[in-house]
């Protein structure tokens, strides 16, 4: 159980950066052709698109279930997940602040 929740919390980590290196990198080169720098506005439009929270809530919710299905088996496994939503809100805030666009206004 921890050890699943570590390794997705590392590729959770992980994906994102490389995915914002790779367009970074991308975009590096097309500026170098272009020779001028980048107004702030371009830069946020080449951060990555959010994809929503459907996921982020989808992977509580299953947390939840086998939390309260398993607790009699391991009765560790409560504290285990607290560590772990701990440590993936942090990750998570700092995807959606740093690596991805914000979100569109409507009306």
């Amino acid at each position: 159980m921890v050890g699943k929740q570590l390794i997705n919390n590392v590729q959770e980590f992980i994906g994102p950066k490389l995915k914002a290196w790779w367009q970074v990198r991308k975009a590096r080169e097309e500026e170098e052709e272009e020779k001028e720098p980048l107004l702030p506005w371009e830069t946020d439009y080449q951060l990555l698109m959010c994809e929503g929270l459907f996921s982020e809530y989808l992977e509580m919710v299953l947390q939840f279930g086998f939390i309260t299905i398993f607790v009699a088996a391991c009765p560790l496994a409560p504290l285990f997940a607290l560590f772990n939503n701990w440590l993936e809100v942090r990750l998570d805030a700092h995807k959606f602040v740093a690596d991805e666009q914000g979100g569109v206004g409507r009306m």
